[in-house]
C-alpha cells in the first residue's frame, strides 16, 4: 500500500528558498497562501502542502509537495517515489539554492560574479571585487 512520507530538506531554510530553487531549476509549482490538497491515490488519502508539485514531475507517480515546520521545509511525496526525488529533486534543489544564496550574499558584498561551465558539467562561481 502506497502512503505519503515526509523527507526532511534542511539545507534549506524557508518555502521561498525552495520556490526559488524550483524556478531556478525550471520545474513547475503550485503555491498559495492557503496548503493545497496533494491528490492521493487509491491506497492513500490526500494531505494538504504548502508548495504542490505535479505528478510526473521529474518522472515521479503521484504529486508531492512542501510544508512548513520548525526545522525547515520538509519534502512530502509518495513512498515509491522517496529514494527517486531524494536523488533527483532534493540534490539539485540543494545546490540551486546555495548558488542563489551565494549570488545574493555577492551582490549585497558589491563582488562581480564569473560563471564558467566547465566539460565535465560542473559550474564554476568566482568573486571578484569590482
Amino acid at each position: 500500500m502506497s502512503r505519503y512520507v515526509r523527507v526532511s530538506a534542511t539545507a534549506l531554510r524557508s518555502l521561498d528558498e525552495v520556490a526559488a530553487g524550483l524556478l531556478q531549476l525550471g520545474l513547475p509549482m503550485q503555491r498559495s497562501r492557503r496548503p493545497v490538497m496533494l491528490e492521493g491515490s487509491l491506497e492513500c488519502a490526500g494531505e494538504p502542502v504548502d508548495l504542490r508539485l505535479p505528478s510526473g514531475t521529474l518522472g515521479s507517480v503521484e504529486d508531492f509537495g512542501f510544508v512548513r515546520s520548525e526545522t525547515g521545509p520538509v519534502l512530502v511525496c509518495g513512498e515509491y517515489d522517496r529514494e527517486l526525488l531524494e536523488q533527483t529533486l532534493l540534490a539539485p534543489l540543494h545546490r540551486a539554492v546555495t548558488e542563489l544564496r551565494v549570488r545574493r550574499a555577492a551582490a549585497e558584498a558589491g563582488l562581480q560574479i564569473e560563471q564558467t561551465n566547465e566539460v565535465d558539467g560542473q559550474r564554476r562561481i568566482v568573486l571578484r571585487r569590482r
